[in-house]
This record gives structure tokens, C-alpha cells and sequence, in this order.
């Protein structure tokens, strides 16, 4: 029964970052707009977080799907999956850190209180999602 309650616990706390993940990213990339302009900038010298908001809608997603099914399935579709599976694992983790740090250091240059709230979310959702990538059983 334990095994069980686990197993529980830890799909809703996916589902639940997911949603947060997914819906601040929505709101945040509906907020700024995406541009091309803005968006080549962010390719070619990663200034804006607009890829991470982007990033955070495909792996909030994920995480709900894995919330409401329990399979990983999506997930080693995305991270990578063979010989190489923990080495992309602990990518997609630094990844993730590193998401969360630049959405969080980039809060204070947002004007809006609103915008401040959803930044900070979405930098803490993704430092949990990367501190629960190590919590698959």
C-alpha cells in the first residue's frame, strides 16, 4: 500500500507542476507576444526566456499527461531513449536548473506586478521539475 501512495504522490506533484508549468508559460508568452525579431534574438544570444516559456508549455504538458497516465513514455520520446537514457536524463536536468535560474533572474526586469508573480512561478516550477526528473522509480 505504501508502493501505491508513493506512486500517487509522486503523479500528482508532476500534474500539479505541469499545470503550473503549462499555464504560466501560456500566460507569460501571450503576455510578451512572440515576435520573429524577438524570437531569432533569443536563438542566436539567448537573452530573452521566451525558449524557455516555450519549453515550459511541452514539458508542463508531459508532466500532466504523465500525472494522469503514469507512463514515461512521452517523456524518453523527448529526453532520448537507449544506451545514452541517464546521460539526456541529467541534461535535460541542467537544462531545466538552468531555465528556472534565467526565468528567475529575469523577474525583476519585468514591469507588472502579475507578470513578477507568473515569472516567479514559472522559474520555481521549473527548479521542481528538475529536482523530480530524479524522483522516477
Amino acid at each position: 500500500m505504501a508502493h501505491v501512495n508513493k506512486q500517487i504522490r509522486k503523479r500528482l506533484i508532476s500534474a500539479i507542476l505541469g499545470i503550473a508549468l503549462l499555464v504560466t508559460s501560456i500566460v507569460l508568452i501571450v503576455k510578451t507576444g512572440i515576435n520573429g525579431e524577438e524570437l531569432q534574438s533569443a536563438l542566436f544570444f539567448g537573452i530573452s526566456p521566451i525558449l524557455f516559456y516555450l519549453l515550459g508549455i511541452v514539458f508542463g504538458a508531459e508532466r500532466i499527461i504523465y500525472g494522469i497516465t503514469g507512463s514515461e513514455k512521452l517523456f524518453r520520446l523527448l529526453a532520448g531513449d537507449g544506451e545514452l537514457y541517464y546521460t539526456a536524463l541529467l541534461g535535460v536536468f541542467f537544462i531545466f536548473i538552468l531555465s528556472g535560474i534565467l526565468v528567475l533572474v529575469y523577474t525583476p526586469i519585468v514591469v507588472g506586478i502579475l507578470g513578477k508573480i507568473l515569472e516567479l512561478i514559472n522559474g520555481f516550477s521549473f527548479l521542481a521539475l528538475s529536482a523530480t526528473l530524479f524522483m522516477r522509480s
